[in-house]
């Protein structure tokens, strides 16, 4: 048995993900995807925008998809899906996949990127809130069993899953894949974002992507002013998020000569903007560590970077990261020590190069598209024999 209608339900979700799980597939299997995601490719049935500014506006968001969903279901309950893909992106998807099922009698796949209601705990201490995370966390250990599958993206983020539970919960782990293809090392004379924004010559520190309430983007900015004396270093910043206006009433208030703040690309610079880096920074909030593998890691290995990271000592980011084959663990939140790593890998070319190459070479090895897709392809195999 192959499945021959699948239904994708994620309220954000990147192209490289689809074209994952559509090889995955196969060419015979017809892959629907609702999602709020503009100019993805494939056949999209378009839902509310994920809306990740404040916690306010994604409780909002969440709400819109629910309530849109709710519809949906009503209109097409006569669709012939026989599986369901589902993404915690909302984390209410994990209910709308239960529902999904039951409605087409098919099997349900849930992907637990981000681990909910932890994720809530560790950033709001209201007594309110807690409650609500308790009766979410026995919701959890009720209902996760009577999915089909269950998979997340790193070990720790598994046993962070698990670990509520008073029973055993199965997850399986497949790790974030990077399209290396289009994510490549680009020579810094050649790439036209150092180009347009005058960086050819300089050590660029990137920080590319989501500035998040899980992101410690303060420990950078205190790296930065640190190593200000050393002007061929900048550190650049990327992306959008809570913490955008953090970066730039830092640059209004400071007037750093060394710390570059812009917004997101376009799809087209996105390639040369993301391979503008000598070292690429992924940073976590100690408290949330355990509960995220930033997605960034491997696009910036792809574009050969040296990746330093900032996370603890038990979490999913430093276990990548062990060796120091490409990469370097800064586990104690010290922008000191941050900066003393970033000044070794400046003022050693050779060692900084030979991390890069190494990099990129793992990224190829362990992490591109075609690997996760052939992961994904055994799982949903062994899927379609218990439901033969």
């Amino acid at each position: 048995m192959t499945f021959k209608r699948a239904l994708i339900v994620a309220q954000a979700i990147p192209q490289w993900y689809v074209d994952v799980l559509t090889t995955a597939l196969g060419p015979e299997c017809r892959v629907d995807i609702i999602t709020g995601t503009p100019g993805l490719k494939g056949n999209v049935i378009p839902s509310p925008p994920h809306d990740a500014r404040s916690f306010k506006s994604r409780l909002l968001c969440w709400w819109r998809h629910w309530r849109f969903m709710e519809r949906w279901m009503k209109e097409n309950k006569h669709q012939p899906y026989d599986l369901i893909f589902a993404i915690s992106n909302p984390p209410i998807n994990s209910y709308i996949g239960l529902k999904l099922k039951k409605l087409f009698k098919a099997p349900f796949v849930y992907m637990n990127w981000d681990l909910y209601p932890q994720v809530i705990e560790s950033s709001i201490s209201n007594p309110l809130v807690q409650f609500v995370c308790r009766l979410w966390h026995r919701w959890n250990e009720r209902h996760y069993p009577t999915m089909d599958r269950i998979i997340t993206i790193g070990n720790v983020m598994a046993q962070s899953m698990k670990a509520p539970a008073a029973t055993e919960i199965p997850v399986q782990v497949l790790p974030i894949s990077v399209d290396t293809e289009r994510l490549k090392p680009v020579d810094r004379e050649e790439n036209p974002f150092r180009r347009e924004h005058h960086l050819t010559d300089k050590f660029i520190v990137l920080y590319s992507g989501k500035m998040g309430m899980g992101h410690n983007i303060e420990v950078i900015l205190h790296a930065s002013q640190l190593l200000k004396e050393h002007r061929d270093i900048v550190f650049a910043f990327i992306g959008g998020g809570p913490k955008y206006a953090l970066v730039a009433d830092f640059i209004a208030q400071k007037k750093p000569e060394n710390v570059r703040l812009f917004p997101l690309q376009p799809e087209e610079m996105f390639p040369y903007s993301m391979a503008c880096g000598d070292v690429g920074i992924v940073t976590q909030e100690a408290s949330m560590a355990h509960l995220f593998m930033p997605s960034k890691t491997y696009s910036m290995m792809a574009c050969g970077q040296a990746i330093i990271g900032i996370c603890t000592p038990h979490d999913d980011l430093c276990a990548l990261l062990a060796g120091g084959s490409f990469g370097r663990s800064i586990t104690n939140d010290s922008a000191s020590t941050l900066a003393e790593c970033i000044l070794e890998l400046y003022q050693n070319p050779r060692q900084t190069q030979l991390m890069q190459a190494n990099a990129r070479a793992v990224a190829c090895e362990r992490f591109r598209n075609e690997a996760a897709s052939q992961a994904y392809r055994a799982l949903f195999t062994s899927l379609s024999k218990s439901f033969s």
